[in-house]
């Protein structure tokens, strides 16, 4: 497999790291990772022989993430930023009317590509595990109570609380019990680290117009793939809000997966990514 790796412009000089593989003339898909994580989340859909046939695949660091810059300013984390990056990397890419796949804190960027270009630069939405619907309407509400109250260690200025705060945030990112490999463990435990907390509140904090959104997302056609044992997101509050906003959601539950299912089950993942797509993608053609 050959990765092709950019460091991409986005409009107001932000520098945006991203990747892309695959086959170029097939349906795009953007992988959007989650809070204080990197593209490597989607190792195992970037190493799944049948997603590289059917798709070209692009995944990049968030603005202040990984190896994307990291802002100090509130204003850049506008939501008009996020969706900004998303084009520079269509753009970098040569894509156009990607499928959007989007894992927890990913899925929200959803809200800022529609209210900046309207729904018909998407051709589909994935929530790939306790998809964030939106920060300023819907999060609080999906929020289990073990999250809401890792926040707070998230937020704080003591450096014994943020190495706690980092253990706990990344341990809860699967099933009860069910710990990451050590060696991947340590690797998200640095991408969490290396994001100065600033940077960390400005990603949450930030606000969204959802009103665009759910005025204009409708006929987006949705997959849902969730875990049953997600400790970070009521996955019934927010797949009954994203009904709610989409006419077409197709849901896949695994069982005994928790918030991260494209790493603790991706062989399932995968499968459900590559059959709903290229159904959508065949419908659209």
């Amino acid at each position: 497999m050959t990765i092709v790796k950019q460091l991409i412009t986005s409009a107001d000089g932000t520098k945006i790291y991203a990747e892309s593989a695959g086959d170029r003339s097939k349906p795009a898909i953007i992988f959007s990772h989650g809070l204080a994580g990197t593209v490597l989340a989607w190792d195992s859909q970037f190493t799944d022989p049948d997603l590289l046939r059917d798709f070209h695949l692009v995944r990049y660091d968030l603005r202040g993430h990984g190896r994307s810059d990291k802002p100090f300013d509130e204003k850049a984390y506008e939501s008009i930023k996020f969706a900004e990056d998303f084009k520079a990397v269509c753009d970098a890419f040569g894509v156009e009317k990607p499928f959007f796949a989007g894992w927890s804190l990913g899925g929200c960027v959803v809200v800022d590509i529609v209210a900046a270009y309207g729904p018909a630069s998407l051709s589909g939405v994935l929530y790939i595990g306790g998809g964030v619907l939106s920060l300023t309407k819907y999060h609080p509400p999906c929020a289990t109570p073990f999250i809401g109250g890792v926040i707070p260690l998230l937020n704080s200025t003591d450096a014994d609380d943020v190495s706690r705060a980092a253990e706990l945030f990344v341990d809860s990112c699967t099933a009860p019990g069910k710990l990451l490999p050590y060696p991947q463990r340590l690797q998200w435990l640095g991408a969490f680290v290396s994001q100065p907390r600033t940077v960390r509140c400005l990603s949450i904090t930030r606000l969204q117009p959802f009103e665009i959104w759910e005025q204009k997302a409708r006929k987006l056609p949705v997959l849902i793939v969730q875990g049953t044992a997600d400790q970070h997101c009521v996955y019934e509050n927010m797949i009954r809000f994203t009904k709610e906003i989409y006419e077409e959601v197709e849901v896949r539950m695994l069982e005994d997966v928790g918030h991260s299912p494209a790493v603790e089950s991706p062989t399932k993942t995968n499968r459900y990514i590559r059959e709903w797509t290229n159904k959508v993608a065949a419908r659209q053609a």
